[in-house]
């Protein structure tokens, strides 16, 4: 009766969550609908389960509490899913918004140059020094900004409409500035953990291997598996299971060494792109990531603690591989030792397993 409780109020707070997200998908509503009618049969079915009185009826409502049990499990699954397609198109709506703000502030700009140019043009005689010298610098901020230079200002030491102008010019290169800023944000990192994403890291990876080959120096890979996970989702709930994963990026991000690339690569599965790490070096870096996971256990909002390993998969690029292909297959084949020899260990292809002190 306990746990039936907490899953309700689990699930009861994540419509809650959802009801309160900015976003409105195009298909938000049939989806929520859907689930809330689903909800609401299971849990006229929990109530009704555990209202009975008579133990004879209980024994015999075992199957229909298997049933239901699972019904919660799918209801809570699909509410994670939807929040988290919820938080996609938001993200997407961002990028989307601030590309639209962007055009607008650069077809403003270009307006006001145009007409400080058509003013200079029709009054070209009465011009003095004064006059042309700030139109200079207009110019040369309007062209500093069609280069994508954000970063620049324009300084006019007068108080007069051309100093109002570059006012409003510096504002709008701000914010250009911070909107270019977001948007290599959102298309770099991974909105739950704040390390790179996938594309990231396929992108750093295909430039450390190459410039493996040019510069003859080795680069080596770690891939970060945390153990048990599904397990986790499944006893504490996804939110837990989202607090595991941001614990341990921040534990990838102090444990590598400066230029070491961390990334998520999907799922519960974390990437360690090493530059210039021999074999030795990405298994000194890895027994250390291993060891933090190992000793940083999650705290929750109960005051409960809970424990958490990971396997972990090094191999190092060899001068004779074609491609990162080969690197990364190596990589996830010594993940795959570490897990089947017991997992909470580095093992380092060729398949050498470095065994845990715990």
């Amino acid at each position: 009766m306990q746990e039936y409780q907490i899953k309700v109020g689990e699930i009861d707070r994540n419509f809650d969550t959802i009801a309160t997200l900015p976003t409105q998908l195009p298909e938000q509503s049939i989806l929520v609908s859907s689930l809330e009618k689903q909800w609401a049969a299971a849990e006229s079915q929990g109530n009704r389960l555990f209202a009975t009185q008579d133990s004879a009826a209980q024994q015999g409502s075992g199957a229909e509490a298997i049933q239901l049990q699972r019904d919660l499990k799918q209801i809570s699954d699909n509410i994670q899913r939807i929040k988290y397609k919820l938080t996609a198109f938001q993200n997407d709506k961002n990028i989307e918004e601030a590309q639209i703000v962007r055009e607008r502030v650069r077809q403003l700009v270009t307006l006001i140059f145009s007409m400080a140019l058509a003013l200079a043009s029709i009054c070209a005689y009465a011009l003095s020094r004064s006059i042309l010298v700030p139109l200079q610098y207009l110019e040369q901020g309007v062209k500093h900004l069609g280069e994508g230079d954000f970063a620049h200002r324009i300084q006019l030491n007068t108080k007069d409409e051309f100093a109002r102008l570059a006012a409003t010019f510096n504002v709008m290169a701000a914010r250009l500035a911070q909107t270019q800023n977001d948007l290599e944000r959102l298309a770099t990192l991974d909105g739950l953990t704040e390390v790179y994403n996938r594309r990231e890291f396929n992108r750093w990876l295909t430039i450390s291997v190459e410039r493996s080959h040019r510069e003859a120096e080795p680069v080596s890979l770690i891939m970060v598996d945390i153990d048990h996970f599904k397990r986790l989702n499944d006893n504490y709930g996804h939110q837990v299971g989202d607090q595991a994963l941001q614990s341990v990026a921040q534990i990838l991000k102090q444990a590598v060494r400066p230029g070491d690339l961390v990334s998520r690569y999907g799922g519960e599965e974390f990437s360690v792109i090493l530059p210039q790490a021999t074999s030795a070096d990405s298994m000194v870096v890895a027994e250390r990531i291993r060891e933090s996971i190992q000793d940083t256990p999650i705290a929750l909002a109960s005051e409960e603690r809970i424990d958490l390993t990971a396997s972990l998969g090094v191999a190092t690029f060899l001068m004779d591989d074609d491609t990162e292909i080969s690197l990364l297959h190596r990589a996830d084949q010594a993940l795959y030792q570490a897990k089947a020899s017991g997992r909470n260990r580095v093992c380092q292809a060729p398949l050498i397993c470095l065994k845990n002190s715990a």
